[in-house]
């Protein structure tokens, strides 16, 4: 075998390049390579961030000692894009991969670089929600890249899911509904609109595909094999308020500032500027990342046409006038609390229960204050747990009627429903609940002279309490709270006839109840006893309560109605984010419209 002198001076030099790479730029407009259009500075950032795999001094070698070491310490080794749908997300991912397996392939072997056996295998993968996805979306799109490529031909084989490159570098394309990748050496895992995993484990089992569990298993894989160079990146666009990217992009970022944007719309642009009914405007947040909690981490949230550079806003038009809610949160990662939340708006049950003054005390007495009205009628509602829920207790009165819109030429009366009280006990490990506290404490509601109508309870563990109660001349009786109660109070919500307490635990529960099966229901890790309580206290308020003639009756508006607020409790009413008031279509606009379609 005939020597080489220029290899042995590569050797000694530390020469690691079968073929010096160029520049990503070059990479993807260069006909010898991709050929791509030029592409947005937000979708170049991301692909650099997602491909940076070399040494601080394989750096220097290629862009000088400064530019070297300032890509080096921009290396990212988690990357959380939070981009609206549309932005060119999965195209960004197979310039990524392509760009990765090139800066592999131009390594002359690319595993003992990285201080592996000589040949040993190099994986990449992006995972999908399904095989549809997997197939259809990141494989097809990383293969046209690869077969259009001048500079790839002849260097790798294609199978069903994976492209095999020379080197022992293999792309695959898999999906959540596979079993985990064990025994590959993965340098890059993908994990495609991650926002689409479920974020709770509703089977019981450990090994549930949730986002939280997915991530960990790959990150936990790339860690092993390339502790490094290794990257997660974590792509989507954000389904509802802290799905798993949210809470992955919150759990990164230390520091950022957030500013507002807006933009006004012209639904017919030949029409002069304020033409009734023919502009409104959006508004969205941006953020700017200041610092972040963990090292290596690189995080972005942006709507599509900021990232697009095909895209305009004025795009999505029709989007955002005909459903804005659903418009924000695909383009402008501005997402509503939760897509299958029975409560839809949070402003509306911040604004219900935020009553300052609280009747109950922090050790759980009636404040002197708390006195009941001679000529009111009050209904509980006992939520009982002992070992692992919260129990809870809530009394509600109707306050006063008002008079209720219901045609443009009839109105009746409705009840406006006050939430007096709302106590709860919170077992712990090592006491449960004294079901002889509860039973004391409605007790002395009647002791200080709320004239209790009636006391329900729901069927576990009641019968009795219940008893001991109508020895005390409580009236008590079942009651099962389910959706159809729910939907009652969500009505009174709505229309803004209900005032209760502020309680953060109790806004919670509302606020994370969802539609399960035609049911009300939380989280597996979430609760709602609270919520309960105080849905079976307002549903016995209006169903007992009626109506007389000679009751003095007030015109409702949804202004009409006070909150104490003297706890210093910040009004969501001060600024309302993602808050658009599109005008009526005009009629004349109408056929326009429906010749529109969004791109």
């Amino acid at each position: 075998m005939e020597f080489n002198f220029d290899d042995l001076i590569d050797l000694l030099d530390g020469e690691e390049f079968e073929e010096k790479p160029v520049d990503l730029k070059t990479f993807v407009r260069s006909p010898q390579y991709l050929g791509l259009p030029e592409l947005s500075d937000y979708q170049y950032t991301l692909i650099e961030k997602s491909s940076q795999i070399y040494k601080e001094s394989t750096l220097i070698k290629l862009f000088g000692e400064e530019e070297g070491k300032i890509r080096f310490k921009q290396t990212a080794n988690e990357v959380v894009a939070q981009l609206g749908k549309g932005s060119g997300k999965d195209y960004c991912s197979t310039i990524a991969v392509s760009y990765i397996v090139y800066l592999l392939l131009c390594l002359k072997d690319p595993a003992t670089y990285y201080g592996k056996p000589p040949g040993d295998s190099i994986d990449i993968i992006n995972i999908a929600i399904n095989a549809q996805q997997a197939n259809n979306v990141f494989f097809k799109g990383f293969k046209t890249r690869i077969e259009k490529s001048p500079w790839f031909a002849g260097k790798y084989t294609d199978k069903a899911s994976e492209i095999k490159f020379d080197k022992a570098i293999t792309v695959h394309s898999g999906h959540s509904e596979r079993e985990a990748w064990e025994g590959y050496n993965v340098i890059v895992i993908i994990l495609d609109e991650i926002s689409g995993f479920a974020i709770e484990n509703t089977t019981g089992h450990d090994q549930a595909k949730t986002g939280s569990a997915i991530y960990d298993m790959y990150r936990a894989s790339v860690d092993s094999r390339f502790p490094d160079f290794g990257k997660v990146i974590l792509l989507s666009f954000p389904r509802y308020k802290n799905d798993y990217i949210q809470q992955r992009y919150d759990s990164v970022v230390a520091e950022k500032e957030t500013i507002f944007r807006d933009h006004k719309f012209k639904m017919d642009e030949d029409l002069p500027d304020g033409t009734e009914g023919n502009e409104f405007e959006i508004q969205w947040e941006e953020d700017h990342i200041l610092s972040y909690k963990i090292p290596k981490a690189y995080a972005l949230k942006r709507p599509t046409w900021e990232v697009n550079p095909v895209r305009t806003i004025n795009d999505f038009k029709v989007a955002f006038f005909t459903n804005p809610l659903d418009a924000l949160s695909r383009f402008a990662c501005m997402p509503p609390d939760a897509v299958d939340a029975f409560f839809k708006s949070k402003e509306k049950i911040e604004k219900a229960f935020n009553k300052g003054h609280l009747a109950v005390d922090n050790f759980g007495r009636l404040e002197e204050w708390f006195i009941p009205d001679p000529d009111k009628e009050y209904f509980i509602h006992v939520d009982l747990a002992q070992k692992h829920d919260h129990c809870a207790v809530s009394m509600s009165h109707v306050n006063k009627w008002v008079n209720v819109k219901v045609t443009d030429t009839y109105s009746q009366p409705a009840p406006i429903v006050e939430i007096d009280a709302v106590r709860y006990w919170t077992p712990t490990k090592d006491k449960s609940v004294d079901f002889t506290e509860v039973k004391d404490y409605i007790l002395s509601l009647k002791t200080r002279g709320f004239k209790i109508r009636v006391c329900t309870f729901d069927r576990w563990n009641s019968h009795d309490m219940m008893q001991q109660l109508k020895q005390y001349g409580i009236n008590t009786e079942i009651l099962s709270v389910a959706k159809k109660h729910y939907d009652d109070m969500a009505m009174i919500v709505s229309e803004e006839r209900v005032i209760g307490p502020h309680i953060p635990l109790l806004i919670d529960e509302l606020l994370q109840l969802r539609i399960m099966r035609d049911r009300v229901d939380h989280p597996r890790k979430g609760s709602k006893d609270l919520a309960d309580a105080v849905c079976g206290s307002i549903y016995n308020a209006i169903s007992r309560s009626r109506f007389q003639n000679n009751q003095e009756v007030n015109i409702h508006t949804y202004e009409s109605m006070s909150y104490d607020n003297d706890f210093g409790i910040k009004r969501e009413d001060e600024t309302i984010l993602n808050l658009i008031r599109p005008p009526r279509m005009p009629t004349d606009l109408a056929d326009a419209i429906d010749g529109m379609t969004v791109l």
